[in-house]
């Protein structure tokens, strides 16, 4: 099997189930027969049926890692990257020694910049096949872009020492440039230049249904300018790709490394409102007016609060996006229906890591019954399938609101903040949920999140 890529982030769905495999499964013929089928139509470039291939080695033997790393695989290829990482991921917790499934893993998470999960993967990859150099390699690239260059110059170094494949001369030579560049970096004192202001606007635009990136409250003691300044570029590439939430979570990243870095702040304001998410804007414009000492910003910016002003007055924004407590006015028995038909649809879904297609019947799901507590829990787990963890932070936070003697969004949080590098948040959330004595609470989850409290500490 040529290495591709494998992952999800889900280690539990709250609503459904979370499923702890004591054992790899063992395929069965049928499992083993579809599954070459996949791999045939993989190395034959038609991914789509590689796809339906994996699909049916699943329905055979639910929890096959080989096949889960497969589809995964074939996903990325048909750039569903979301789907593929979910896959992966579920391959690696269904069969943790299955190492191309870490490799994918690590590879895929890397693409999408999610370097905290891929270094993850390759220490994981690494120990279980020391003599691959590739897995140093993306190792080392992981430390590097997730700020740990201690560790970067340790993988590269590695790296150099057990790459001896003619061919794979040319990234010998961009570790040991790596290299000098990172100790390069450690030798210069801190960077003290400041970001400048923006020279153009970008006005609010139609709302989305998607939900708003969570500010991560640890916020460096000093500022950061040349961390800001490299996550802004981050954002507005981003940005020119049309990647507006990838965008927002840059430029959330600027100004947590700079806190007044005006131009951070009004680009942050900008894809928040190309969200959508009017309120989150006008805060973020509301402070380039305070901050900047340019008369010209300062109007860029009022003009577009102003303008944000109309736009949330007009549409009303979501419950969700405009900080509303919960609230529904009375549904017809069939529209419950129709609801709770798509729930259940969902659940299915979630059962068989259809993520996507789970996330688009829970949305169905909750336009007809907004209120419903459990699905903002289930769109949660989704969520969560999906790596798309500030989002589901929200609907948990969400599903407490409407029912605060629940204990299942306790987890979700906990899940969801640990996905995003929040760990004392995690922490806070693990151990509300093993204190809890609500009636929805598991016993096997209160011990997995006890498990993971010590692995937090």
């Amino acid at each position: 099997m040529a290495k591709l890529f494998h992952k999800s982030m889900i280690s539990f769905l709250v609503v459904v189930s979370s499923v702890a495999f004591a054992a790899p499964a063992v395929p069965s013929a049928a499992a083993r027969a579809a599954f070459e089928r996949g791999e045939k139509a993989l190395e034959g470039g038609t991914f789509d049926v590689a796809v339906k291939a994996y699909e049916d080695a699943l329905k055979a033997t639910p929890g096959y890692a080989a096949a889960m790393n497969g589809m995964g695989s074939a996903l990325f290829k048909l750039n569903k990257r979301e789907e593929a990482i979910a896959q992966f991921k579920a391959a690696t917790e269904a069969d943790p020694g299955l190492k191309l499934a870490w490799f994918n893993l690590g590879f895929s998470s890397r693409k999408t910049q999610d370097f905290a999960t891929a270094a993850k993967a390759y220490e994981k990859y690494t120990a279980l096949d020391p003599a691959d150099p590739d897995g140093f390699y993306g190792l080392a690239e992981s430390y590097k872009q997730s700020s740990q260059p201690e560790k970067a110059i340790t993988a590269y170094e590695t790296y150099i020492k057990k790459e001896t494949r003619p061919t794979e001369q040319k990234y010998v030579d961009r570790a040991k440039e790596s290299i000098a560049q990172l100790k390069a970096a450690a030798a210069k004192p801190a960077d003290t230049a400041k970001t400048t202001t923006p020279t153009t606007t970008t006005t609010t635009t139609t709302t989305t249904t998607a939900t708003p990136p969570a500010a991560k409250p640890d916020l460096p003691s000093q500022p950061l300018p040349s961390l800001s300044a490299r996550k802004m570029k981050e954002g507005d590439d981003f940005m020119t790709d049309k990647k507006y939430r990838e965008a927002s979570f840059s430029y959330q990243d600027s100004v947590n490394a700079d806190p007044n870095n005006v131009e951070g702040l009004f680009k942050l304001g900008n894809s928040y409102a190309v969200l959508g998410y009017y309120s989150q804007a006008i805060e973020k414009w509301s402070q380039v007016v305070s901050l900047t000492q340019d008369p010209n910003v300062k109007k860029i910016a009022q003009d577009n609060i102003t303008r944000a002003q109309q736009k949330l007055a007009s549409s009303g924004g979501s419950p969700q996006e405009a900080g509303k407590q919960p609230g529904t006015g009375p549904i017809a028995d069939t529209t419950r229906q129709q609801a709770r038909q798509y729930y259940e649809q969902a659940v299915q879904l979630i059962n068989q890591r259809k993520f996507g297609e789970a996330l688009s019947s829970l949305n169905d799901c909750l336009k007809l019954e907004p209120a419903l507590s459990v699905g903002y829990i289930a769109r949660g787990s989704t969520l969560i399938g999906l790596r798309r963890f500030a989002e589901a932070a929200i609907d948990y936070q969400y599903a407490l609101k409407l029912d605060s003697n629940l204990s299942s969004p306790l987890y979700g949080l906990a899940e969801a903040y640990r996905g995003m590098n929040r760990v004392d948040d995690a922490r806070t959330y693990y151990q509300r949920y093993v204190s809890s004595a609500a009636t929805d609470v598991r016993p096997e989850l209160q011990s997995d999140a006890r498990s993971k409290l010590d692995q937090l500490r």
